[in-house]
């Protein structure tokens, strides 16, 4: 028989506070089974993040042009303006000096173009008054025991220290590990140009080339990376397109596919006895449906928050992104819980009343 919504409503609803829908149950599996499985392919993401972020740390995605004495310090320096460039510089050998602190040992320095100081990793500099001066390795402060604002004594004489950058030994080139780093105008020639492309690939990294100015040799110019042990490149876009749980949002929906029709389906005997009082599938599929949408709604809230969580666990990218792959995963969870539900619903037949009694 026909019935109001108001009715089938009423009814969706004393089935649940009742405990005849069995909510909290079905809810505890939806938050335990989808939950897992998007919390899975988030941290996948996140981990993918991570390596792009180390590859990008560990300087593997600074370019580097040499090219002795046929560097353009300006055109190297205006590169950093260009699309998928971040920042770049161009370098050369100036005199070793002495520091009075270390009087036996001549230490190695750098002339870079103000560009390159935008590579240099994990910079500390001074907080106040003046950063003009020179930049020191962390290895070579420690010796000298500088720090930012110090001033030495040298045989250039005397060196206020601007800054210390660090210079970790994981794989890049040691130029710049124990060395004084001088900046000066882009003005003039230099041996080597830097370029920090991110995101690898892109189309800047051969922009380098146009530092290089026109006269010598093609046999005087190399390029590499300053990191060549993490490999060429890093195409972030590629690894998360076929990380291994790129098809949770396909799990999702077979596991609630399942769920729908298990949560439904147990009950055939109480819906094939609506059924033989005339109450019709149409009627009926509307109060399942609305029972089925109130504890997945709710589960997939829980399971929501849980994945934003997730998302954010040492995400250095903002982890918005992040969480809303997982929500592909809650939602598809959300809808074929739903049609599982509405498809043991529509399938249930008066018919079988007899057979559903005797297995009941």
């Amino acid at each position: 028989m026909a019935m109001r919504f108001s009715s089938v409503a009423g009814e969706a609803w004393r089935n649940l506070v009742t405990g005849t829908t069995r909510a909290l149950v079905y809810a505890a599996c939806f938050v335990a089974v989808i939950g897992v499985i998007g919390c899975v392919d988030v941290r996948a993401v996140v981990g993918v993040l991570q390596q792009a972020e180390h590859f990008r740390e560990s300087g593997a995605a600074v370019h580097i042009v040499k090219a002795e004495g046929m560097i353009d310090g300006r055109r190297c320096d205006v590169l950093s303006g260009v699309e998928g460039i971040t920042s770049a510089g161009a370098l050369r050998q100036g005199s070793p000096v002495r520091f009075w602190a270390m009087p036996n040992s001549s230490v190695q320095t750098v002339e870079v173009t103000p560009g390159l100081l935008g590579i240099l990793p994990t910079i500390t500099q001074m907080q106040t008054g003046s950063s003009t001066g020179v930049w020191l390795s962390a290895d070579l402060a420690e010796t000298l025991g500088a720090s930012p604002g110090s001033l030495l004594q040298s045989s250039a004489g005397p060196v206020t220290v601007a800054g210390v950058y660090t210079w970790p030994n994981d794989g890049r080139a040691r130029d710049l590990g124990y060395a004084m780093i001088t900046p000066v105008p882009a003005d003039g020639r230099f041996s080597q140009c830097w370029a920090a492309v991110w995101p690898p690939p892109a189309d800047g990294a051969g922009l380098i080339y146009t530092s290089v100015q026109s006269w010598g040799t093609d046999s005087q110019i190399s390029v590499g990376q300053l990191n060549a042990s993490l490999g060429s490149t890093f195409d972030t876009t590629t690894l998360l397109a076929h990380r291994v749980t790129a098809s949770a949002p396909w799990a999702a929906l077979v596991v609630g596919l399942v769920l729908g029709w298990i949560a439904v389906r147990s009950r055939r005997l109480e819906l094939a006895s609506a059924l033989h009082a005339d109450v019709t599938t149409p009627t009926l599929a509307i109060q399942i449906s609305l029972e089925t949408l109130a504890w997945t709604a709710c589960a997939t809230i829980i399971t929501a928050a849980g994945l934003l969580w997730a998302s954010r666990i040492n995400n250095l990218d903002p982890s918005l992104a992040t969480w809303i792959i997982g929500l592909h995963t809650d939602i598809t969870g959300l809808a074929a819980t739903l049609l599982g539900a509405l498809a043991a619903a529509v399938t249930t037949r008066e018919k079988h009343l007899f057979r559903y009694t005797k297995d009941h």
